[in-house]
């Protein structure tokens, strides 16, 4: 039997001085089969993603902030094997890839930028 994992993919926004820049998830609840690819997608409103770094994390249920990934190829422990993180400039859009999906990727997913 195949087990089924919710993974919830939140949003944080940045307010600038002059400006609000927010990042939208593109759906509130993202539902995954174990094992079979898991994209999660967040678009800025308010400005040009080029013009930040997208980072992206996951809470577990303990209540626990974990980095995952920073534009540029940066991926916290234990991340880059199973997570591949991208940028789509053309669509201000950030991109979360989980290849293989487990029970511990299980969680809340925050993509979040700053400048």
């Amino acid at each position: 039997m195949q087990r089924i994992s919710s993974l919830i993919h939140l949003s944080l926004f940045w307010a600038g001085v002059m400006s609000a820049i927010e990042l939208v998830p593109e759906h509130q609840t993202v539902t995954v089969s174990m094992g079979v690819p898991a994209t999660l997608r967040c678009s800025m409103k308010g400005g040009a993603i080029s013009n930040y770094y997208i980072n992206w994390y996951r809470k577990t249920q303990g209540n626990t902030m974990t980095f995952i990934y920073r534009e540029k190829g940066i991926y916290g422990p234990g991340f880059k094997d199973n997570f591949q993180g991208d940028i789509d400039t053309a669509k201000d859009l950030a991109v979360l890839k989980i290849l293989a999906p487990s029970e511990r990727d299980e969680g809340s997913y925050y993509c979040a930028c700053d400048i």
